[in-house]
């Protein structure tokens, strides 16, 4: 014979904020504390194409692919080529 599962105990959850609130104009979401974002300072960029030498952009290519498992981060081609053009440039 089968039975049927019991419904689980609700006792022991709390809600943070009414849900009714969201349908009121969501006033618990402005009560909340919101942080200040950081100030990101964007710089304004430029598209530039080049035509550069196979063996160039192969040895870019795996010299990001290492980078990227020596830190464990993603880096671009784009990163690499700005910093040795601001090193070259004295930027």
């Amino acid at each position: 014979m089968n039975r049927m599962k019991r419904k689980p105990d609700v006792s022991n959850f709390h809600l943070s904020k009414d849900p009714d609130d969201f349908l009121n104009g969501a006033g618990a979401d402005k009560a909340e504390k919101r942080l200040p974002k950081a100030e990101i300072k964007k710089v304004e960029t430029q598209q530039k194409i080049f035509r550069l030498p196979i063996d160039i952009i192969n040895a870019l290519k795996l010299h990001v692919a290492h980078q990227q498992v020596e830190t464990g981060q993603k880096i671009s081609e784009t990163k690499i080529v700005e910093k040795l053009l601001r090193d070259y440039l004295a930027l």
